[in-house]
């Protein structure tokens, strides 16, 4: 007889009930059934106002895809999604352990290393599944278009990354990648595989409406609306382009703004835009540093490229504009990444530990998690939290700590 495992019966029981708890109300997610409704009704989805004030921004291929859900009572359509979600980041956590050389730390490291990955990402996970967002998929879409592509899997790889940016523009920054490390073939695949999914409508409605839409869908993303520029709308919102709004710009706009002065200087909207815009440049162009400057040479080495796009995937939520709290899920490759790097690292030094950098890094390590993680500690604050943009910033502190901890310095030796 098979001894039942009791731990991981607890464990799936556990996840089963919060699932059921979570599949209550509506959500994000009545937004994407609601706009698909609509879509096959002929109305145009990207100006109409969902669950009272929020519009819908995903694609038509997305909106179609779900429109089967929408014919189920919609907690039944989120209890189908939230589990597929739940499969979805454990298969994400899978890749990411395969892309970091596990068999280098000990039993022990190993379960801090977990523990560590897991206390990081949870909050991210928990907002992308009460909200039923599509994060999670994004992530997954694109890491393992990517694993599949350096597998050489090119057609498959390349339909799920064109999906993913199909759904939702953030992933598009791996055309770049791939064309640095000279998968041209496979750029140009996504590129054509985008395009075909951009039109797959036309199966079912006419070329003129589905051209209309699509030209309604890009008014509501271009990144140099003014909406964009000062993106305040919402407290929540946390990139770059909001940091700086509220920096440099005394009203920016924000209506649930506190009574506290958080602005240095006051420019006008011009100078905010040429800002952010100079800013972004600056975090791109600082990717080459990640990448080492090899240009156009693949890159074999699974740890070597969780590296490079941990920095990729940490600019995604920066850059974009109109980001919220659970858009830093995208996090997750840079959390595995540094807490196997960490783990190792200390691990490596046995019983020379006390030494100051490892209080410095075990300190910057506690204050990154408190600013990424205020609002699941101590939410009593939340509104002073999104008020100065504090997950922004611990966001932002990745980036230092990322760029120390080079693949190259570690010097992997496995231990007993």
């Amino acid at each position: 007889m098979h001894k039942i495992n009791y731990k991981s019966l607890i464990f799936y029981l556990f996840l089963f009930i919060f699932t059921l708890i979570e599949s209550k109300g509506g959500g994000d997610f009545k937004i994407f059934l609601d706009a698909s409704k609509d879509l096959f009704k002929g109305k145009n989805i990207y100006t109409e106002f969902y669950n009272i004030s929020f519009h819908y921004y995903y694609d038509l291929f997305f909106a179609i895809l779900i429109y089967p859900l929408s014919f189920l009572p919609l907690y039944f359509a989120k209890f189908i999604w939230i589990s597929f979600n739940i499969f979805l980041f454990y298969k994400t956590w899978q890749l990411l352990c395969r892309w970091v050389p596990i068999e280098f730390l000990s039993k022990k490291s190993f379960f801090i290393f977990k523990v560590v990955c897991w206390l990081f990402i949870l909050r991210f996970l928990r907002d992308n599944l009460h909200l039923c967002q599509m994060t999670i998929s994004i992530l997954f879409l694109s890491l393992k278009g990517i694993e599949l592509i350096q597998k050489r899997k090119i057609y498959l790889g390349s339909l799920l990354i064109a999906i993913g940016i199909s759904i939702k523009i953030l992933p598009i920054v791996l055309i770049p990648y791939l064309l640095y490390r000279s998968y041209f073939k496979e750029s140009l695949l996504i590129v054509i595989l985008i395009l075909f999914l951009q039109f797959t409508p036309i199966i079912f409605m006419d070329l003129d409406h589905v051209l209309f839409l699509l030209n309604e869908r890009w008014i509501s993303l271009n990144p140099n609306n003014s909406i964009h520029i000062l993106d305040t709308a919402e407290r929540s919102f946390h990139s770059l382009t909001t940091l700086l709004s509220i920096l440099l710009v005394e009203n920016s706009g924000d209506f649930y703004a506190l009574p506290i002065k958080r602005n240095i200087v006051n420019v006008s909207i011009d100078k905010l835009h040429f800002t952010i815009q100079i800013v972004r440049l600056i975090l791109i162009a600082f990717t080459l540093f990640f990448l080492k400057f090899n240009f156009f040479k693949k890159q074999e080495d699974k740890f070597i490229s969780l590296y490079e796009l941990s920095y990729i995937f940490i600019l995604v939520p920066l850059i974009f504009p109109h980001q919220q709290h659970y858009a830093f899920y995208f996090l997750f490759p840079s959390i595995v990444y540094l807490s196997f790097y960490w783990t190792h690292y200390f691990d490596k030094l046995g019983n020379n530990k006390k030494n100051f950098k490892f209080y410095f890094f075990i300190t910057y390590i506690v204050i990154l998690y408190f600013l990424t993680n205020c609002h699941l500690i101590l939410g009593t604050f939340n509104e002073y939290y999104d008020h100065f943009k504090v997950l922004t910033y611990g966001v932002l502190l990745f980036i230092p700590i990322l760029a120390f901890s080079t693949p190259k310095k570690l010097n992997l030796q496995k231990l007993n």
